[in-house]
């Protein structure tokens, strides 16, 4: 696990990764232990532990009393059904329900199916097969000793590009020679890209061979080949026999319950542990809030996720390691380890309250590692107050792209603080709201059509998040057209704040890969004291009124510093406040003035005490579309210490103090800037 990490800057102690919070501490004693060799029949005592979760669970039960701890000692717990903590394994404040791991030791929480059969092979070709006995599970996720295995794809790298067959969601075509009507066909799955910024996994159908066509058993969310801006079609296929012809492959044949494996070399399978990600929630925290009955004050400290299988139906509802379910309040999960898992590490899924993720590790999950996610239009109730903090992230999306490393959406007076994130296909942290013309009259049935942003204000949750001190670097590397921080739509009333926050390195060039990105009718959300470094683009504005950007510094930007996108759907003024910025060697242009078609939308209330510079190179502030604004920005050297090492603190006399910019302490290190690279 990841400590603190301190640095020397000078004479001065630099504490990076905050203590927002305290850290729970591993009780020395439980009143009941665990053991993967327990036995259920015995006290559960230290000298003889329960087998099993269940077993420890009903002992604090039947103790008669609020809140008890469980100790969990060294070893695998193979989980066969999903954990479940209701109202009746509530603790209190004083007294809370800890499932720890014993001092000194890391259980680890299996979800996994140990795979049992007769391999046959290798064939001609090298591959194994073997029909696993005692179960109809789907195999999706396959781990051979310890090492998640390729799930079969063609092609190996990439994408292939689909044909549109008008404006299908379920029908596209094809190149000759690419695809066949194999025997397996409908085991297959298509991974599409209508958008560069989404991707959905569809099961096949069927394939026209005359026609060159592939049709698929569900809709993606958007025509297959959309027309309009991005991706267009991009697409690979999956868990099809033919498309094995790499070490490390697989498939599995849902009809034939065959299972097929191209060993990496020097790898066995009939002397392989062999494990298929299984549970789709391994463990569950779920109260009532509706009668007011809360699951709260339980805590699950020093374990460890693994082996978890992918959503079922519902995205993030299931396909998680620990689901927290409306009604867990005041619940605690820290210096936990999230890894390999088919879906997301930790969902706080709707009227959950006031928990709290910290500490922990996650990688290698398939979907977005930390989700806090509530509806509208079901009452009052909603998610609030969570802390996501000093959590490490990184190298997720296995299985889906369109991810963040820590996901809100329709949640709101939540801390997301003192994070690292890395290494991520697509977004850093995002928010969403919604849209007027996503509203419903079951959202809320007192307002009547037609919506506006402004009439739905009022009642959306989405408010009064702090995303602060995170560290987000390397993020943007596959998709495309999202940001390190990322918000979506109308928010609530009440403003959202980004500050304090150090992005670096922000996606690989291609188009909008942005460091603070406020999209569509994003609205009220304060911006403050950033350190935004080699994003593609610094900051983009889009469709995104009412907003102040301050006291920002975006750094060697690759495309532009500044993107301000009106659109034909937003109300006059817009409005947003941008000052007190610096600008610093953009690699291209500092504006992207693109003579967007609703500039009369009147985007910018106030853009004025900004520096620009660009070594070698003359900056005009004030022309285009941004004509008469920065009056009194300047364009000169903010004079860093020394920029192109990272470190962005003033030097005496900087230019940047006379126009009211201040030092961004919190943030500006080049230890920390650095401290990963």
């Amino acid at each position: 696990m990841r400590k603190r990490s301190t640095f020397r800057l000078g004479t001065v102690l630099l504490i990076i990764a905050a203590p927002f919070v305290m850290a729970d501490a591993i009780p020395d004693s439980g009143d009941f232990y665990v053991a993967p060799a327990g036995d259920d029949t015995g006290p559960g005592t230290r000298e003889k532990p329960f087998a099993t979760l269940e077993r420890a669970r009903d002992a604090l039960r039947a103790d008669g009393k609020a809140g008890g701890t469980v100790l969990l000692r060294e070893g695998v717990y193979v989980l066969k059904q999903t954990f479940s903590l209701g109202v009746a394994d509530s603790g209190t404040k004083k007294h809370p329900a800890i499932f720890a791991a014993h001092p000194n030791e890391r259980p680890i929480l299996d979800g996994g199916l140990r795979l049992k059969g007769e391999w046959k092979g290798p064939g001609p070709d090298g591959v194994w097969t073997m029909k696993p006995e005692g179960t109809d599970l789907r195999i999706e996720e396959l781990f051979v000793d310890g090492t998640r295995q390729t799930r079969a794809r063609m092609p190996n790298e990439g994408y292939w590009k689909a044909r549109a067959v008008g404006t299908s969601k379920k029908t596209f075509g094809y190149e000759e020679g690419r695809l066949s009507n194999w025997p397996d066909i409908t085991s297959g799955t298509v991974v599409v890209k209508p958008y560069e910024w989404v991707d959905f996994h569809l099961p096949i159908e069927s394939i026209d061979e005359a026609k060159r066509e592939v049709t698929l058993a569900e809709p993606a969310g958007y025509p297959i080949v959309s027309g309009g801006y991005g991706s267009n079609g991009e697409y690979f296929v999956e868990n099809l026999r033919a498309a094995i012809d790499v070490p490390g492959e697989w498939c599995f044949n849902s009809k034939t319950g065959e299972l097929s494996f191209l060993p990496p070399k020097g790898v066995d399978p009939a002397k392989a542990e062999v494990i298929a990600g299984g549970l789709p929630v391994m463990v569950s925290v779920t109260g009532d809030v509706k009668k007011d009955r809360w699951a709260e004050h339980i805590q699950f400290l020093g374990l460890t996720f693994r082996h978890s299988g992918r959503h079922v139906k519902w995205r993030f509802y299931q396909g998680t390691a620990l689901r927290l379910n409306s009604g867990a309040r005041h619940c605690t999960v820290d210096n936990c380890a999230f890894y390999d898992l088919g879906g997301s590490g930790v969902v706080i899924w709707k009227e959950c309250r006031e928990n709290r993720v910290s500490r922990c590790d996650l990688t290698r999950t398939g979907d977005t590692p930390i989700r806090i996610f509530d509806y509208l239009g079901e009452g009052p109730p909603m998610s609030w107050g969570n802390q996501i903090v000093t959590n490490s992230i990184h190298g997720c999306g296995t299985v889906r792209k369109n991810i963040a490393g820590i996901g809100m959406a329709m949640t709101g007076g939540n801390l997301v603080a003192g994070n690292w994130i890395y290494e991520m296909p697509y977004n850093g942290i995002s928010l969403s709201g919604t849209r007027p013309q996503y509203w419903q009259k079951k959202h809320e049935p007192s307002l009547q059509p037609p919506y506006t942003a402004a009439k739905i204000k009022p009642f959306i949750p989405a408010k009064k998040n702090v995303v602060e001190g995170n560290h987000i670097y390397r993020v943007m590397q596959e998709f495309h057209d999202g940001g390190a921080i990322y918000f979506w739509g109308t928010m609530g009333k009440g403003a959202n704040e980004i500050r304090d926050n150090v992005i670096r390195d922000v996606g690989k060039g291609k188009r909008t890969c942005v460091g603070l990105y406020l999209d569509d009718n994003c609205d009220d959300v304060i911006v403050k004291n950033n350190l935004v470094v080699r994003a593609n683009i610094g900051l983009h504005l889009h469709g995104a009124p009412r907003n102040v950007i301050e006291n920002n510094f975006f750094v060697f930007s690759g495309s532009s510093d500044i993107s301000v996108q009106p659109e034909k759907y937003n109300v006059a003024p817009m409005g947003t406040v941008l000052r007190r910025n610096i600008f610093y060697g953009a690699l291209k242009d500092v504006f992207k003035d693109t003579h967007w078609a609703a500039w009369d939308k009147q985007p910018l209330k106030e853009m004025d005490y900004n520096l620009y510079w660009v070594p070698g190179r003359e900056v005009k502030p004030g022309q285009g579309n941004f004509k008469g604004f920065d009056e009194h920005s300047l364009t000169a050297d903010p004079l860093f210490v020394d920029a192109e090492k990272g470190d962005f603190r003033f030097k005496k006399d900087s230019p940047a103090l006379k126009l009211g910019i201040q030092p961004i302490k919190k943030v500006i290190t080049k230890d920390r800037l650095r401290a990963f690279e």
